[in-house]
């Protein structure tokens, strides 16, 4: 007899006896940490007007403590994974300020390191006044389930791998024999596309004769459930017959045959073989005997038949009559005689490789078909062999190149990372440290630039080996990439054991290197991390290493430097001013400054030089040697310069407009400016949109654009002078200053460096340079300005001296709009 219960709502009853209250708390307490524990889930709650925290049983089983605890609130953020801890205090944050209930996945870390997935809900109740009152959170543990996601995500990778990347066609049918699925084999195979084979019968794709067996087969999976495997003739798209060895299996889900699943080995050309050997020896020798493919036929273990293929291939005029093991290498006979001594008659061993020993005792790598059929009575092993030796070596050299470096034939990246994991793992059991080295050579890019890139392959060559020859035994290099080498210490005892080798790497460069006529100075910047201070994996320790190598290369390169925490400032910041410039020209954060160019017998000025700043929101003034490399690299030099040149024609046009007198305006252009196609149209459309006349535009290259681009630059000077625009080559004498190049190209000025300049009175060397300049510069028919000139005994030498222009501190800083305008106004500078 069945009975019916009412079921209600769990509520407080009206209960008026104290103890029975008591106890029906109690009992309701009991059930909800009951429920708590089997659904692993624990509360905690924040009572505002108590300003107390209180947890319940469970949450503290979920983060591994056992007994209470006091801390702060910002300590209950140390229960919270690092990785996850920002992203889980600003969206409780958020929610605070909201007063709004939210739901955040994230990891907490036990006393004893153990880490926990967990989901937390968090709500919060207000009183009438919209006033925080309580806080209250769940917390569920998902660990377990969050193994076991990635567990079965794994698992289905798997096997869609194994689907997708299997050589043999693979399907699955319905159970009418429908196609469901096919993988990219049975495409290529049938020559179908997959539209066209899904959801159709497998009998369209079954050679007419053959359909009844098949099909046979294909019921005899359905009715018993235990795989089928045979043999049977297809039909290719363009009507050609293909011969499959096929297994069938039955695909059971939850007790229930829901389909058939199969694999078909294409036995094609296999087929052809056999059949041309068992058929009619007399009418199928000639196929046999001509074939580009090894044949032999062996009975007791001894060549009853070679043909002359396979005959060459070993170097005999023929091998009938040998014993098959003679011609398998020693090392290899046991191997294959495992493989072929209990074949049975039918059975057979396919693309079995293995080596083989030619007359003159050399070693070829062959890979033979066995199979058992009946000859002339007795049991024989027929076999087809092909010479894979080029094959096999063609692998060893791509698996060679899978872990090296193709120019320098160093170790490459992954070999180091894997390496570096290894050694990694044996100091942590040894107590060792582990040292990593990146080196990279600095201005590399300069040198593909301005040599081309045959010379920068030949440099990492020859800079490989002088690394190979600097280091001891057991000791490795690695080709990270481009420039950038790496050398990994493992079980080092002392830091002078670091030092000593860094700074003989420094010694390398300092002989330079002579490539094609060319010595080229090289220098290397050096950035090193050490574990376990500077982290314990390979990402870490080659992040933190990859920092101290920028930062040397940052401070001038030519340096080594050891990485401390404090470096990840400057990384930080390098990264935020590569995303920031690409936003700057947008927010106006440019501006320009003006440095004069004035008369060196009058001191009256004669030209400016336009100068950007860039004024960054958290940063503030950010050096232009510091920003301008960025914007080079990433290619934003070309329309910060196209609004440096429009600012600065602009700016001009205002002065002349305000009655100020003319003057002659510079503006420095890149290598990645000059070389961009409609340089021309660009620097025609800003003056027209200025009204600047094109007399008073000056503009400034350097000795590195014109070196690796010397008929695109000369081709554009001459149409700058055919506008009446000047062009002036800055920095002369810092680079490779080619007389050559000085005659070809059409320039007005010449800029001398300033490390010329500081030296004038100290150096007479210095001065008879710039006294060669300068007949040069007038024999050429071009200006000369001196730049860097900040004291009076520097002016009044190259005043003697005839220098047309000065330019430096000494006469003025650079300026804003409103001083200079104030200082063309008084017309000199005194």
């Amino acid at each position: 007899m069945s009975k019916n219960y009412r079921i209600h709502k769990d509520h407080f009853q009206n209960i008026k006896n104290s103890e029975q209250l008591i106890g029906h708390l109690k009992r309701r307490y009991e059930n909800f940490e009951l429920v708590q524990k089997i659904a692993n889930v624990g509360y905690w709650e924040y009572d505002f007007q108590k300003d107390a925290t209180t947890w319940s049983t469970q949450l503290f089983n979920i983060h591994g403590i056992e007994d209470d605890f006091s801390m702060n609130f910002d300590q209950f953020h140390t229960l919270i994974h690092p990785d996850d801890r920002t992203r889980t205090i600003e969206r409780f944050n958020v929610a605070l300020d909201e007063k709004a209930g939210y739901e955040i996945e994230f990891r907490i870390v036990h006393p004893d390191g153990e880490i926990r997935n967990v989901v937390q809900v968090t709500e919060f109740l207000v009183n009438e006044l919209n006033e925080l009152t309580r806080i209250i959170g769940f917390v569920q543990d998902t660990t377990v389930h969050k193994k076991l996601q990635l567990s079965l995500v794994e698992e289905e990778q798997y096997y869609k791998s194994l689907f997708d990347n299997n050589p043999d066609s693979v399907f699955s049918f319905d159970l009418q024999g429908n196609f469901i699925s096919c993988n990219p084999a049975l495409l290529v195979t049938f020559g179908f596309s997959e539209e066209e084979i899904l959801y159709e019968n497998f009998e369209n794709l079954v050679e007419p004769a053959s359909r009844e067996k098949t099909n046979h087969f294909f019921m005899e999976t359905i009715r018993t459930c235990i795989p089928q495997n045979y043999e049977t003739t297809g039909i290719h798209k363009d009507g050609s017959i293909l011969e499959f060895n096929v297994t069938n299996i039955p695909i059971i889900v939850n007790n229930e045959l829901v389909g058939v699943y199969g694999i078909a080995k294409n036995i094609t050309a296999q087929k052809a073989i056999e059949s041309s050997l068992i058929d009619a020896e007399t009418k199928y020798r000639s196929l046999v005997e001509q074939s580009i493919v090894g044949v032999f036929i062996a009975v007791e273990g001894t060549f009853i038949y070679s043909n002359p293929h396979l005959n060459k291939m070993m170097g005999y005029d023929t091998i009938t009559g040998l014993k098959v093991l003679s011609l398998i290498h020693p090392e290899d006979q046991q191997k294959v005689v495992d493989e072929i001594s209990f074949l049975a008659e039918g059975e057979s061993v396919q693309n079995f490789c293995h080596r083989g020993i030619k007359l003159d005792e050399s070693i070829v790598i062959i890979e033979v078909h066995y199979k058992k059929v009946l000859h002339q009575g007795k049991l024989a092993t027929i076999g087809t062999v092909l010479d894979v030796t080029e094959r096999k070596q063609t692998e060893e050299l791509n698996q060679f190149l899978a872990y090296h470096d193709y120019l320098t034939t160093l170790p490459n990246r992954r070999m180091f990372e894997e390496q570096l994991d290894q050694c990694l793992k044996s100091s942590r059991i040894a107590n060792k440290k582990v040292v990593v080295m990146l080196i990279d050579l600095d201005r590399f890019k300069y040198v593909n630039d301005t040599l081309g890139h045959s010379f920068g392959d030949v440099l990492l060559k020859y800079f490989a080996w002088r690394l190979q020859e600097c280091l001891l035994v057991g000791q490795t290099v690695y080709r990270l990439g481009g420039d950038e080498f790496c050398i990994v210490l493992s079980e080092v005892n002392h830091h002078n054991e670091i030092s000593r080798l860094a700074d003989k790497l420094t010694q390398l460069t300092k002989e330079d290197f002579v490539i094609e006529g060319y010595e080229l100075h090289v220098t290397i910047s050096i950035g090193i991390s050490m574990s376990p201070e500077d982290g314990s994996t390979v990402e870490t320790l080659f992040k933190n290493a990859d920092t101290a190598l920028y930062v040397a290369k940052s401070q001038g390169r030519d340096q080594i430097q050891y990485y401390s925490a404090s470096l990840n400032v400057q990384s930080f910041k390098h990264f935020n001013l590569s995303n920031d410039l690409r936003k700057a020209l947008d927010k106006e954060e440019f501006f320009l400054m003006y440095m004069p160019r004035v008369d060196t017998q009058t001191t009256e000025i004669v030209g400016v030089e336009a100068l950007i700043r860039w004024k960054h929101p958290e940063w503030g003034l950010i050096s232009p040697a510091e920003f301008i490399p960025i914007a080079e690299e990433t290619g934003l030099i070309v329309p910060i310069g196209e609004w440096v040149l429009h600012e600065a024609c602009k700016q001009n046009k205002i002065w002349q407009d305000q009655g100020l007198k003319p003057v002659t305006t510079s503006v420095n252009f890149s290598v990645k400016q000059l070389i961009k196609p409609n340089i021309l149209e660009t620097i025609d459309n800003i003056i027209e949109a200025t009204g600047i006349a094109a007399g008073q535009l000056e503009i400034e290259i350097t000795e590195s654009s014109f070196i690796s681009n010397e008929i695109e630059v000369t081709q554009l000077l001459a149409e700058l002078k055919k506008r009446n625009i000047k062009v002036s080559l800055d920095d002369f004498g810092t680079g490779y200053s080619s007389l050559y190049l000085l005659k070809q190209l059409t320039l007005d000025t010449l800029k001398i460096d300033r490390s010329f300049v500081e030296e004038i009175l100290t150096d007479s060397v210095n001065r008879s340079i710039i006294q060669c300049i300068m007949t040069l510069a007038k024999e050429l028919h071009m200006n000369v300005v001196a730049e860097g000139v900040e004291t009076a005994e520097q002016y009044a030498l190259l005043k003697e001296l005839q220098c047309d222009e000065i330019q430096g501190y000494y006469f003025s800083r650079p300026l804003h709009v409103e001083a200079f305008a104030k200082l063309l106004r008084d017309n000199n500078i005194t």
